[in-house]
């Protein structure tokens, strides 16, 4: 299985907006072989909202899972402020493996 981490970030002034959008019943759903392991938030040390998402789907699905986060989290992105940046994560063993 792979993992995609999802980094977001939102000014705090936005927090009202951003939980309308995030509980609309409308939004893209996610592809029933992708499952959200985990969703994260803190206040940052910039006094930003911050999130963190991890996605895992199986190995042969990592494009499309990358395509149904955009679509989700374009979404998320009309919020004046908010970005978000996803990540395709590795375990450090497997890394270390890979490099030698």
């Amino acid at each position: 299985m792979a993992h995609i981490l999802v980094t977001g970030w939102l000014p705090q002034s936005k927090g009202n907006e951003m939980l309308k959008v995030y509980t609309a019943k409308d939004k893209p759903a996610y592809p029933e072989y992708m499952k959200r392991v985990q969703h994260w938030m803190v206040i940052s040390v910039e006094g930003m909202i911050k999130t963190y998402a991890v996605y895992e789907c199986p190995n042969d699905k990592i494009l499309e899972s990358f395509q149904a986060i955009g679509r989700r989290y374009t979404l998320y992105a009309q919020v004046e402020g908010y970005k978000y940046y996803p990540e395709l994560l590795f375990d450090a063993q497997e890394m270390i493996k890979m490099s030698l």
